[in-house]
């Protein structure tokens, strides 16, 4: 096991960012709580609204989503997903940055 998988415990993160977020903002629906986790792990950061929505529809819970990301964040073809979209469509870092700000000030 690499020293970044000793340090960087996907399961762990996502609970504790779901925990604070929350926390800050306790009247959010929990769809909410689990795109904003989604979204701001990679390479799940990048994917389609298609793709973001269908994982959320099979893990509709933070336990769910937890296990899901940590057994699916190496998954190669989600990197290059990832890559395409940066280099190619803008609108999916803009679709995140529109629901930070939703999400935070709204």
């Amino acid at each position: 096991m690499g020293l970044f998988s000793k340090i960087f415990d996907p399961k762990k993160t996502c609970m504790s960012l779901y925990n604070k977020a929350k926390k800050q903002r306790p009247d959010k629906p929990t769809a909410d709580y689990l795109k904003l986790i989604l979204i701001t792990k990679p390479p799940f950061d990048y994917c389609s609204e298609k793709i973001i929505e269908s994982i959320l529809f099979e893990c509709q819970n933070i336990d769910d989503l937890s296990d899901y990301i940590a057994s699916n964040y190496k998954e190669s073809y989600l990197w290059k997903i990832r890559e395409n979209n940066r280099k190619f469509n803008p609108m999916v870092k803009e679709r995140n940055e529109q629901f930070f700000r939703e999400f935070w000030d709204g």
